[in-house]
């Protein structure tokens, strides 16, 4: 007798997809046209899906929106690994600004 506890075990953890990347996937299989738009993706928590490959993609920052080329080494990975949401601290810059000034 197969026990059916035993034989349905989790091999990996089912990676986090939106609800919105769900509807992009669904729609890029059945419209060929859909293919070649640029995806816009808000939710950065979501994982990148194989079907991704090739295309470009918008992420949102928080603020504005990055377009990223998806490849083939990014399949696994979160979208938001790929962007930046902070603004990059320019106080030494500024400072030798300053510096070259009084001079």
């Amino acid at each position: 007798m197969v026990n059916y506890k035993e034989s349905i075990k989790k091999t990996h953890k089912i990676s986090y997809v939106a609800s919105n990347t769900w509807r992009l996937i669904f729609l890029q299989h059945n419209n060929p046209i859909y293919r070649n738009q640029v995806k816009v993706i808000y939710d950065r928590n979501s994982t990148i899906p194989p079907t991704f490959v090739g295309a470009r993609a918008k992420i949102h920052t928080g603020k504005g929106f990055t377009t990223r080329n998806i490849k083939v080494w990014m399949v696994g990975f979160k979208f938001g690994e790929f962007t930046w949401n902070r603004k990059l601290a320019l106080y030494k810059a500024k400072q030798l600004r300053k510096k070259a000034k009084k001079k």
